[in-house]
Formats: structure tokens, sequence, C-alpha cells
């Protein structure tokens, strides 16, 4: 018996680089590290990914970026997000993190040490899943839309002001996409 593993992201973007080579398309580094990044159930989609942007590349002469990508795809995106991403999984990394501990993601307590990164997990609950404001309030301790609404506000504005907000939101995304 055989466990058969997703590859990593460097071999994903291995295998991009490889094709985009056989298509004798030339894409950016930073598209085809979007999509070895977003795009990790199985190589069969990655590969799709990259005949639909080779496609498109093709098309506009090059001239393409990670935006337009990223619109180009969202479906594939948006179905590779529902696989993977929980908001279980967002709440056990950001108490990780922040070295919380789980239950602090929905317990009532509010000391700035764990509302803060409470609203970072709600941000990032809104952001990388399909679940509706009302359902992740629910997952963080019965907390009404508004609250969740308040939080990602919150969040996007401190991202704007703090690098280091931004800098840790950009980690755990990233942590999260693995």
């Amino acid at each position: 018996m055989t466990d058969l593993q997703p590859p990593d992201v460097e071999m994903r973007l291995a295998i991009l680089r490889k094709k985009a080579e056989g298509m004798g398309v030339e894409l950016s580094e930073e598209i085809l590290n979007f999509l070895a990044n977003r795009i990790r159930t199985n190589i069969r989609r990655l590969e799709g990914a990259l005949i639909r942007v080779a496609a498109v590349a093709t098309l506009m002469g090059n001239k393409l970026t990670v935006e337009g990508v990223a619109d180009l795809l969202r479906e594939v995106i948006h179905e590779e997000g529902r696989f993977s991403i929980t908001i279980e999984l967002i709440q056990k990394k950001v108490a990780e993190h922040f070295d919380l501990r789980l239950a602090d993601m929905s317990s009532k307590r509010r000391p700035e040490s764990i509302a803060f990164p409470r609203q970072i997990a709600m941000f990032l609950a809104r952001e990388m899943t399909d679940t509706s404001l009302s359902d992740i309030g629910e997952a963080f301790g019965g907390r009404d839309h508004g609250t969740v609404m308040h939080a990602c506000r919150l969040v996007k504005d401190r991202m704007e002001v703090d690098p280091n907000v931004r800098q840790t939101v950009g980690y755990l995304e990233k942590q999260l996409l693995r």
C-alpha cells in the first residue's frame, strides 16, 4: 500500500515551469507562484488552469497580471478553497501562531491579546471560505454578523497602516494555503 500525497508547492512550481516551457509560453514567476499556491488538490486541475492561463496570455501578448489570473480562474480557486480551508483550521492556525488555546477563539473573553487574534481569524474565515457572516459568528462563540463585519473592517484597516499586522495576516494566509 502506498500513501499518495498531493505534491508540495516546490513540486507544483516545477511542474508548471516544465509544462509552460513545453507549451512555449512565458509566464511571470509571480503568476506561476500564484498557480502553485492556489491549486493544490491535483495535478490535472493544475495543468487545466495552466492551459487556460496560457491561452489567455497568448491572446493578450503575455500582459497578464495575478489579478487577471485570479479572475480567470475564479471558479477553480473557489472550488480549491472550499475543499481544504475550514473555519476550524483557521482557528487552529491563528491560535497556534498567537500561542492561544483553541477555546479562546470562541470564548467571551475580550482582552486585546485574545480579541485581536480572534478578529484576524474571523477576517481570514471571511476571505478564505464561503461561509456566511452569521455562520462565521456562530463558529466564534455565537457572535452575530455585525461583530464579524466589524472584525473584518478592523483587521483590514489595521493592515493598511501597520506593516506588522499585514505581514502576520499574509503569513497566516500562506500557512493555510499549504
